[in-house]
């Protein structure tokens, strides 16, 4: 697993402890989302197990950034309630990934909508490029 990746389901990880419990079906969507990226369950675990050997890479691309958000607003919803310290944490991420701050708010709530309507991650990226060009 390369290193952007081992940082992304660390952080993961951690949005889905920001509201200070861990939900089984935040866990599920965690290794659900590592499945689609084609990640093994113990590849995951290790990450976990392991945060002392991850080094923490942040996405170059909008497409990346975009992607790895829109992750963590699928574990926000995977129980079903978004809470303060997990929206807080998304924008932070949002923050750390580059965005301007003028516009994190915004992309927090786009990305929560889209996750709860399940739009699939290729036609969100086509409207967020679309709209920027």
């Amino acid at each position: 697993m390369t290193d952007i990746l081992q940082s992304h389901f660390l952080n993961l990880y951690a949005m889905a402890l920001s509201d200070t419990q861990i939900d089984t079906v935040e866990l599920e969507t965690l290794y659900q989302i590592g499945q689609e990226k084609g990640i093994e369950k113990s590849q995951i675990d290790q990450v976990i197990l392991n945060p002392d050997k991850v080094k923490f890479t942040f996405p170059d691309t909008l497409n990346e950034k975009i992607t790895h958000l829109y992750d963590f607003a699928k574990i926000i919803l995977a129980d079903g309630v978004v809470d303060k310290h997990e929206r807080a944490t998304l924008e932070l991420f949002c923050n750390r990934f580059g965005f301007e701050e003028e516009n994190i708010v915004s992309i927090a709530e786009v990305l929560i909508a889209s996750a709860k309507e399940d739009i699939e991650l290729n036609t969100l990226l086509q409207i967020i490029n679309e709209n920027l060009n």
